[in-house]
C-alpha cells in the first residue's frame, strides 16, 4: 500500500491514533519518554516476548544499528535497572557474561502498553482495504 492509497479519513484516523498513543506513553510509561529509553524498551521487549531470549549487555546487541552513543545507552540501561525494569544476570556457562533479564515490572509495562495500543486502534481505526 502506498501513501496515495490512503484516503484522508484513513490517514486522519491513523495519525490521531498515533497522537493518542504518544500522549498515553508520556503519561504512563517512563521508559518511552526518551529516544534511548524507547530504543532499549523495544529491543528488550522484542527479544523477551518475540524471540524469548535474553538480551546480551554487549553494545552490538543493544545498539542494533541505532545511532545512539555507548554512554547514552549504558546510562539508560542503568536507570532501567535501578527502576526495577531489568536486571543483569550471569550466564550459566560463563559467569563473566552478563545478560539483561526483564523483570515482572517490565512485562507489566509491555502488557499495559500493548493493551493501550489495541484499545486506541480498535476504537478509532478505519478499515484500510487491500
Amino acid at each position: 500500500m502506498t501513501s496515495k492509497e490512503l484516503n484522508t479519513p484513513q490517514l486522519t484516523a491513523i495519525v490521531s491514533n498515533l497522537a493518542d498513543l504518544h500522549e498515553w506513553e508520556i503519561t504512563h510509561s517512563p521508559l518511552l519518554t526518551t529516544l534511548t529509553g524507547r530504543h532499549l524498551y523495544y529491543r528488550i521487549a522484542q527479544r523477551a516476548v518475540g524471540d524469548r531470549a535474553l538480551l546480551s549487555r554487549s553494545l552490538k546487541d543493544l545498539m542494533g544499528g541505532a545511532g545512539y552513543t555507548e554512554k547514552a545507552l549504558r546510562t539508560r540501561m542503568r536507570e532501567m535497572e535501578q527502576a526495577g525494569y531489568i536486571e543483569a544476570v550471569s550466564a550459566k556457562d560463563d559467569a563473566r557474561s552478563k545478560y539483561l533479564m526483564p523483570t515482572e515490572r517490565f512485562y507489566e509495562s509491555i502488557y499495559a502498553h500493548a493493551e493501550q495500543v489495541k484499545k486506541i486502534f480498535d476504537r478509532k481505526f478505519l478499515l484500510i482495504e487491500k
